[in-house]
Parts: C-alpha cells; structure tokens; sequence
C-alpha cells in the first residue's frame, strides 16, 4: 500500500505522539508498504528544535525506511495556550509546500494525526479527489481539553474549532482512538459506531523489561534510598504534577523515600522554582533520558506515578503506562474508577488509585507502598502479565495493518 501520514510529531521524538507515530510508520515500511510522512522537525518535550534540524528548513529526508518530509514550524519560547494555537497554525501553513507534491501522487491511504485538530483538513480534500479511504486518529481530545482544563479562554476559538473537529470526524471513513472511553466520548459527540476503532499505544515489550532496581544509573544518580519514587514523561499542564510536589512535602520526613521527576515540559521550570522554594530535597529532576537509558531509569524506580487532573480524566490516555507495565513496576495512578486509566489500573492489578489532585492520598499511597516489599514485588509481576497481554507492540501495529489493508475502495 501507498499511505500518506500528516501529523506534526514524528521521529525521532522520543516519547508521546511522535514516538507511537513514528513507530507505526517504520513497522509498516518494514512490512513491505510505501510509506510517507509529512511532520515538524523534533521539538517535543523540550520545546525547542532539536539540534541536528536547526536552522529550520523544508527538508526530505528518509529514516528507516519511511519518506519524511519536514516542515518548519514556529515554537513558542513560553508555552501558553495561545502559543499553541500559533504553533499548529504556522505548521499547517509552512505544509503546504508539499502539498503540490503530494497532491499529484497516488496514495491508498491518508491518515492522520490529532492534535492538531486541524491537520485533517487537507487529507480530506485529497481522499476526496482520489476516492481513497481517509483515517482520523485521536491521540487525545485538544479541543476538549482547551476549554475544560483553561488553557485557552477565547469563546469564538472554540466555536470554530467545535465545527472542524465535527467535519473532519463526519469526513472521516474511520475514526481510531487509544482507549474504550475516548471511543465512548467520540461516539457522545455523534460519530456513528461502527466508524470507531480503538487501537491503544502499546509497550516495547522487548527492549523494556523488568530488570534490577540496583543498577547502574540508580549508582549514577546517586540515590541510594530505600525506594525511589518515579514520575517520567511529559511535564505538562494535564499532569498537575504539583501534586507530587505537595506529597513529597508530606512525606519528607521519611528517610527511605525520595521523588524523582524525568523529562522536559512546559511547566518544568516552574516546578523546579517550586520545590526549591519549598526546600525539597527528596525530591530530584532529571533530563529526558535516551532510548538507551530509559529501561534502566524505569527499572530503578519502586514506584512510579501517573498523574492526571481530574478534569483531564478521559480527554486522553498516559502513555507511559504502557512502559511503566513492560518493565514491571508498580504504579499510583490518580484517577477515577470509572475513567480509562482507573479501569486499567483495576484490571492490571499492577497499581493503586488515588482520586486526582488530592495530595494527602496521594502521600498515604506512597507511605502504604513503600511499607509493603511483597506487595510491591506482587503487583510488579501483575503489571508486565497485563503488558504481555494486552499492549505486545508487534499485536496492536498488526491491527494497524489489518484496519489499512481492509479499507473499502471508494469506487467513482
């Protein structure tokens, strides 16, 4: 097959929608299709053009098989909602350089990205023109978070962007998310069933396994407490990480345990100012590790966090569960039973629930955890049965290709 993907993420962006997308791409090239990607130079999560695509420039490249095109993009020095919006458009306008290209190629497939919410707007013309099948795939809901989260106030914004996303969802032939609640949350905003497809982020199950708590970057780091407790990924403002600030608060007078926060985000500075404001010495940051280093970083850990606000419950899926479940490890999740990683967090077996922004539970969690080796050791177990089950990353890109292949050709 000949598929196009749009989408402003991509490799070598190593963790959230870049890296799943560029993972989807390199396995299907790998499986004999013709892919190509349009997408922004690697910015994510440090918020600045990598290094390797700087000065910015409409570039073709190829990375593992797989045609990339790259356009520039603007990348706002302080992330606001409003930088945002600026970046996604600068993106879709800096794209249409290839789109005279592109146009004039013969594709089966076009898939893309969300967010941005608008980068499905020219795939839909372009299937259109060709009569070929058009995917739109959810990785969270940006729109839906804008408004409930308050990251952007302008009321004539969200009327605009509502009547997109409604197109481009009744344009679509098939609209894919990562969890059964976004899916329901799709179908609530009248998107006929039998069009949703859930196809979640999965797990390396191979270069991610569980592995020795006491290994060298645990000696690097110099951290030779009891247990380490872990929160690595997006430092963003849908995680309220600041809840973890307030737990280590809470619980620094206990000498077995310290906090560590890894990654890049939009709110580390400000997180950083806070905990040194608040004399936080069990509590550590740590750079955005390499592919290399991030098996080791999740199996130092004793206990990992995923945090989510309250009001971010279903509008997407972590995916640094899916890691924190292949390398073994047991995890406090702040979320409601009813939500998607509450109901994971259930059937895993593999984690804790506490309700979310709430830091005194979040702290007895901790303590509970930390005074418990068995139990630890127990749901470590549970956590990569459940990977191992559900999330194989080879099991989930083969639907990928199922769902492509059994795309109805659109006849004139």
């Amino acid at each position: 097959m000949r598929i196009l993907i749009y989408g402003m993420n991509y490799a070598p962006e190593l963790i959230g929608i870049g890296r799943y997308t560029g993972e989807l791409g390199r396995w299907l090239a790998s499986r004999g299709h013709a892919v190509t990607v349009l997408a922004a130079p690697p910015y994510y999560p440090q918020w600045r053009v990598a290094d390797d695509y700087r000065p910015q420039r409409w570039l073709r490249e190829r990375l593992s098989g797989v045609e990339v095109l790259r356009a520039p993009l603007y990348v706002p020095h302080r992330v606001t909602g409003k930088g945002r919006l600026l970046q996604e458009l600068s993106f879709g306008i800096s794209s249409l350089r290839w789109w005279a290209d592109l146009w004039q190629r013969r594709w089966d497939a076009v898939l893309t990205i969300c967010p941005p919410l608008q980068s499905g707007l020219i795939p839909v013309w372009l299937a259109r023109r060709q009569r070929i099948p058009f995917i739109y795939h959810i990785q969270d809901f940006q729109l839906d978070a804008a408004r409930e989260l308050g990251i952007l106030r302008w009321s004539p914004f969200f009327a605009l962007f509502a009547r997109l996303e409604r197109f481009c969802l009744a344009q679509a032939d098939v609209v894919t998310t990562i969890s059964q609640a976004m899916a329901a949350r799709l179908r609530d905003k009248g998107t006929l069933g039998e069009k949703v497809r859930v196809l979640p982020n999965w797990a390396d199950l191979d270069s991610i396994q569980p592995g020795s708590r006491n290994n060298p970057l645990r000696q690097e780091m110099g951290l030779n407490t009891e247990v380490i407790v872990l929160y690595a990924g997006n430092l963003g403002e849908k995680q309220g990480l600041e809840t973890v600030l307030e737990a280590a608060a809470l619980t620094r007078r206990n000498p077995k345990i310290c906090y560590v926060l890894a990654g890049e985000g939009a709110v580390k500075t400000r997180l950083m100012a806070l905990a040194q404001q608040q004399g936080l010495g069990n509590l550590h940051f740590l750079p955005l590790q390499s592919n290399k280093r991030f098996p080791l970083l999740l199996a130092a850990a004793d206990i990992h966090l995923v945090i989510q606000r309250r009001k971010a419950s279903d509008l997407l899926m972590p995916s640094k569960l899916a890691n924190i479940l292949a390398a073994g490890r047991p995890f406090i999740a702040t979320a409601l039973p009813e939500t998607e990683l509450g109901r994971v967090t259930l059937a895993s077996g593999a984690g804790a629930l506490v309700a979310p922004e709430e830091p005194r539970d979040l702290a007895r969690a901790i303590l509970k955890l930390t005074a418990d080796d068995n139990e630890r050791e127990m749901m470590g177990k549970r956590a990569r049965s459940y990977a191992e089950a559900e999330l194989g990353r080879d099991n989930i890109l083969a639907q990928w290709e199922q769902l492509l292949a059994r795309l109805p050709v659109k006849i004139a």
